[in-house]
């Protein structure tokens, strides 16, 4: 996605612009730079012994993809059954080892602004933390520390 950067406060706009997907009941803002594509639910091929959050290995582009389950990594409460479930290809790890990987999610909503500054109470890790967006807090997400932990 090629996207023209607006300053604003003297930073780039691209910057805090994200992909709001739902996982159960959370929402979560994935930055919308790590993004490559939002698919139908890719069809998976689960892996004996995988861990719970791994739902198995599906194709994309003639490449094995990794599709990990979003809602288990954000430890979301179930949701009601999507009506149009989604997988996002998103790029993770740092710029120069990243990898492509699969986020199953129940849909993907919209995209949004999370300025940095109103984001909180973060682990340091994946959950960069929590920032109110459109009057509900949203759970955003650092992909790159979700490839450094794969």
């Amino acid at each position: 996605m090629d996207t023209v950067p607006v300053e604003e406060n003297g930073k780039s706009r691209r910057e805090g612009t994200h992909l709001l997907v739902r996982a159960g009941e959370y929402a979560c803002a994935l930055p919308l730079a790590s993004v490559r594509r939002v698919v139908r639910a890719l069809t998976v091929h689960p892996l004996p012994g995988a861990t719970a959050e791994l739902e198995g290995l599906a194709e994309f582009g003639g490449e094995p993809l990794p599709v990990l389950n979003l809602g288990r990594l954000v430890h979301a409460p179930a949701g009601p059954n999507p009506t149009y479930p989604v997988t996002v290809v998103v790029w993770v790890g740092p710029a120069e080892a990243r990898e492509m990987l699969g986020l199953a999610a129940d849909s993907a909503l919209e995209v949004v602004h999370v300025p940095a500054g109103s984001v909180v109470a973060g682990d340091g890790g994946f959950l960069l933390g929590e920032a109110p967006v459109g009057g509900e807090v949203v759970r955003v997400l650092n992909l790159e520390a979700l490839g450094r932990a794969t």
